[in-house]
Parts: C-alpha cells; sequence; structure tokens
C-alpha cells in the first residue's frame, strides 16, 4: 500500500518577472510561491501536506526538490512578504527544500529523457518517469554534496574521507551513531545491523561539518521507518514519542507499525536536533 502523496512540479515564472526567477528567495524562506488571481490559488490549493515538489527555473532545469509541510495556501499581501516586486498578491505554501540542486540542476534534455516533454505550466504532476527522475535527484544531490566537500588534501585527508563516508551513511559516523544505540535500532531494537540506516536528523545540506559527524545527529532506524523519518512524515519529541504526519492513515501506521517510542532517553544534543528536524517538517504533537 502506498502513501497518498503526488509528485509535482512548480514553476518558477520567470517570463511573467521580466525573466528573473526568484527561487533562490524561496529556497532561503522554505516557500512555494504562485501569482495570478484565483484560478492560481486553486491550483497551489490543489497541493496536499507530504506531496513531492520539482523546482523548475525557466533556462535551468530542476533546481531544488522539497516536500510540502502545510495542509493550506497563504494569501500574501504585504509588499514585504511579496517574492516578486511586480505581483499584488501571492499564495505561498511551506516547503521543506530537502535537495538544493543549483549548483548541478536537473537539465531540461535530462527530463525529457524520461518524460517525453518539459513540464508545462504552473503546476504539473510528474507521473511517466516520476521513479527515473526522482532517483537521479538523489544521484545528483549526493554529486553535488561530495564534491563540495572537496579533495583531500595533506592536512584534511582524514576529515575529507571521514565526511565523505558519512554522508553515505557509512564510515565513522555511522559505527560511533549504532554505538549511541547499542548497535540497535531506535526504535525496533532490532541488531541486524546489514538492514539499519544511519541518516542524518538536520540534514547534511542545513549542517555544519562538525554536525555531519556528529552521531548526536541521526538515528539508526530500519529502512522503511528511516524513509518515513527522512521524508518528514515521523519525527520524535523530546521525550522519545514519535510524531507521525498525518499524511500516515491508519491503515498505514499498521503496516508500518507506528507510532512508536525511541528505546532510550535522549541527550540534550539529541534533543535538539530531532526538534531541528520536527521545524524543518512542522511535526507536532
Amino acid at each position: 500500500m502506498n502513501i497518498e502523496t503526488k509528485t509535482y512540479f512548480i514553476d518558477t515564472d520567470a517570463t511573467s518577472n521580466d525573466g528573473v526567477s526568484y527561487h533562490d528567495q524561496w529556497l532561503e524562506r522554505g516557500i512555494a510561491v504562485l501569482s495570478g488571481g484565483p484560478k492560481y490559488e486553486r491550483k497551489i490549493e490543489r497541493l496536499k501536506r507530504g506531496d513531492t515538489l520539482l523546482l523548475w527555473a525557466s533556462g535551468s532545469g530542476v533546481v531544488a526538490c522539497g516536500l510540502v509541510v502545510d495542509d493550506e495556501p497563504l494569501k500574501v499581501t504585504s509588499p514585504s512578504e511579496i517574492v516578486s516586486p511586480r505581483e499584488p498578491e501571492e499564495y505561498h505554501r511551506k516547503v521543506s527544500w530537502t535537495a538544493d540542486l543549483r549548483k548541478r540542476p536537473i537539465t531540461a534534455k535530462e527530463i525529457i529523457a524520461y518524460r517525453g516533454a518539459n513540464p508545462r505550466g504552473s503546476i504539473q504532476a510528474l507521473e511517466t518517469g516520476r521513479a527515473e527522475i526522482m532517483a537521479l535527484v538523489l544521484a545528483r544531490v549526493e554529486e553535488i554534496d561530495i564534491a563540495q566537500i572537496g579533495e583531500p588534501t595533506k592536512d584534511r585527508a582524514t576529515e575529507v574521507e571521514a565526511l565523505r563516508q558519512a554522508r553515505r551513511g557509512q564510515g565513522k559516523y555511522r559505527d560511533d551513531l549504532l554505538d549511541l544505540w547499542n548497535r540497535r535500532c531506535a526504535v525496533t531494537g532490532c541488531d541486524l545491523e546489514q538492514v539499519l540506516r544511519a541518516s542524518h536528523a538536520l540534514p547534511w545540506a542545513a549542517s555544519t561539518d562538525e554536525q555531519r559527524l556528529d552521531p548526536n545527529n541521526g538515528l539508526p532506524l530500519l529502512a522503511t521507518l528511516d524513509a518515513l523519518f527522512d521524508s518528514g512524515l515521523i519525527g520524535f519529541a523530546d521525550d522519545g514519542t514519535m510524531l507521525c504526519s498525518p499524511v500516515i492513515q491508519a491503515e498505514h501506521a499498521v503496516l508500518f507499525g507506528v507510532p512508536a517510542t525511541l528505546r532510550q532517553p535522549l541527550n540534550t544534543a539529541q534533543k535538539e536536533y530531532l526538534a531541528a528536524h520536527r521545524r524543518m517538517f512542522a511535526l507536532t504533537h
């Protein structure tokens, strides 16, 4: 059974803004924007919490990927809040932009190879080629992250290798994280290490190098739980209680075995990282 979420392209509409794309502001503010009257308000209103957005910038391609983390659009009329100076009002959705592809966008040619055509219109569902395009997004953002770490030098060889392995959930970061949780899944207690994943609570792009290597900034989880956590569909309160997105319906909860509780108390650093994860995905009690 699949969780009922969809994937959409959303266009920054540079054409109507004299060729200027304001996607940098979208990413900085954690929003997606449409404008142009009630027709476009209805379009952005159709987006549901948990839907995936591919941010399409004409002339560049897909420059970011994120998840919708609110339930309805906010109509914005204040000049200080409006993104495009040409618009009298805009319709904003809160988005956790989890993949920043600005340094190496997914090009129109790549999209056409899997989908047969570029996206058209302000919002368009991605159906044909979805699996291939989303796999390309994940691979591309990892390539960007690894490249940003830089090449090993005489003074940084050990640090660079540790960061590269941590980005892949491997190496010393993974080993230290497993040690914090007695080498078991933080939720189920499963000790079969081959099926445990070590991802970050505070995403890689939002972390310093020190935070990227900090084993407090993550949880060892079974693959299914890790996917839910990484997608912001579950999070954890300071007392270890699991918080579930309303996207997870009753039948999904039964299949996934959620909600559940962390197996051991959290230390101060873990609470801070998990609080940042909750804020990023708007998870509340």
